[in-house]
């Protein structure tokens, strides 16, 4: 009996202990359970070029048939193997499901000279090295449709004065003196040190401009333009106007569907950055014939702008390392230990499942990196933003 009592104590320190073990296996035991569940719903992705064969996605078919607004999300700005992916989904959408309306995060008046260059309209102009590849094969497609058929492409919002009052003064001959010289001087201002007085005279002269949708983006910009031009605006401030530049745009077109390219943060469906998001509103009008694919990444180089210092300039673009997720909160760290490096997982499909529906709907951190080097990730729940991830373990940056 003396020797019993004399071991308890040590019994009782042991169980703190064996249980910390019990509950570690347990998780474990959770981890590979999510990870081989995964498995089972996840496809791969086969190949990153674009004009290759579509008949690994041809499932895609039958997922999006009913879709009106086809939105793809990107992780970042600056990654490779985003864009040339998003680049053969848009050629798959345009060549298998007829869309024929595509939608930028981009500066409208700029991407009128593109579809111009696509429609036949002109025979060269500059465009990105990134985008390249996807115009050249839109304005070879288009040579091949009627004029009803053709594919045509918009930026949703205007980003900068200086192209659209060209366009202005180009399309409106007779507009009055004092009204030129107040379009001149914010012309020749520099973007970001435009004084108010000369911002708000601009206004005025935009609101006697003819109704259209140029004229509506302009007064836009004009009055989101302090937040536009801070390094440190978050998603949210100008989505609004997005959703309604977007459905305008949606609204114009014979068979009223069209898809998206913009950031995942735009076309998240719930307020990520405590405003609602381009998705959020599309969502609430358009339910399920809304429809985001996003896209994720793990690790790898990506194009960011790096800001130095607090209310210092912000680098050029420069390639950054971003190393893999090694945290349980994160997506990611499940994802990487999939049996495919890169894959395809339609959230719908996984979570019919008990366990993936618990996990794709937790707060969970995901990859949202912008142009910026920051910030990195984002708490959301995939389930309650997105309904198809595509996903890469590993990227280069553009």
């Amino acid at each position: 009996m003396l020797y019993l009592a004399m071991k308890q104590p040590k019994c009782k320190k042991l169980v703190p202990f064996l249980l910390l073990i019990l509950l570690s296996s347990k998780l474990f035991a959770q981890e590979i359970e999510i990870i081989n569940k995964l498995n089972n719903v996840i496809k791969p992705i086969n190949t990153l070029k674009p004009d290759t064969s579509f008949t690994d996605i041809d499932f895609l078919s039958k997922v999006l048939s009913t879709k009106e607004i086809i939105a793809l999300g990107e992780v970042t700005h600056g990654t490779k193997e985003v864009y040339a992916y998003k680049d053969r989904l848009i050629r798959y959408l345009v060549s298998n499901l007829n869309y024929k309306t595509i939608a930028f995060e981009a500066d409208y008046t700029a991407l009128e000279i593109i579809d111009n260059y696509i429609n036949g309209s002109i025979d060269s102009t500059a465009m990105s090295p990134n985008y390249k590849p996807l115009f050249l094969w839109l304005r070879a497609y288009n040579k091949t449709k009627s004029e009803q058929n053709k594919v045509h492409v918009y930026g949703l919002e205007i980003r900068e004065f200086s192209g659209a009052i060209d366009k202005i003064l180009d399309s409106n001959k007779d507009i009055n003196q004092p009204d030129r010289e107040v379009l001149l001087k914010i012309k020749n201002a520099q973007f970001d040190k435009i004084e108010k007085e000369n911002l708000d005279n601009f206004r005025m002269v935009c609101t006697r401009l003819p109704k259209n949708l140029n004229s509506k983006m302009l007064i836009q910009l004009i009055d989101n333009y302090h937040n536009f031009i801070g390094i440190n605006s978050k998603i949210g401030f100008r989505d609004k106007y997005l959703a309604e530049n977007l459905i305008a745009i949606k609204e114009s077109t014979n068979d009223k569907k069209l898809i998206i390219w913009a950031h995942n943060g735009h076309v998240a469906k719930t307020s990520l950055y405590n405003k609602p998001p381009m998705g959020e509103y599309l969502n609430r009008d358009y339910s399920d014939k809304y429809y985001v694919i996003a896209t994720d990444i793990n690790k790898g180089n990506v194009s960011v702008r790096i800001p130095a210092t607090k209310n210092k300039p912000i680098s050029d673009w420069q390639p950054l390392y971003y190393p893999e997720v090694s945290s349980k909160n994160g997506y990611e760290y499940y994802f990487k230990q999939c049996k495919y490096k890169n894959f395809i997982l339609d959230v719908h499909e996984a979570i019919t499942d008990n366990q993936l529906s618990s996990f794709l709907t937790q707060q969970k951190e995901m990859r949202m990196i912008g142009g910026l080097s920051f910030p990195v990730n984002k708490n959301l729940s995939i389930a309650n933003n997105f309904d198809m991830i595509v996903y890469f373990d590993e990227t280069n940056s553009i």
